[in-house]
């Protein structure tokens, strides 16, 4: 090999040393690859899921609610007569 390996100032000459330190650090990174693929993706995914689902209900809801107002201000309507709001600003008469 011709990879240099250098723990504490001393030179590991020893192949079969070598290769285990490769093979080691070989397999913690695909360790911490699994973990991100498999542990923290999936998580994320359901938090972005969970989130899009909470905006969906909100959005659902708020159609609802205003289909709801519609539907009883018509209801009313109709059983009470039509109701009529006006806001005036009063003038004082010089």
């Amino acid at each position: 090999m011709t990879t240099r390996v250098i723990i504490n100032e001393r030179e590991i000459t020893n192949p079969v040393a070598k290769a285990a330190l490769a093979f080691g650090f070989i397999l913690i990174a695909s360790l911490i690859s699994l973990f991100f693929i498999f542990v923290l993706l999936p998580v994320a995914g359901i938090v972005i899921t969970l989130s899009i689902g909470f905006v969906v209900v909100f959005v659902i809801a708020t159609i609802a609610g205003f289909a709801a107002l519609i539907l009883t201000t018509a209801i009313f309507g109709r059983f009470f007569g039509s109701t009529d709001f006006r806001i005036e600003k009063l003038r004082r008469q010089k």
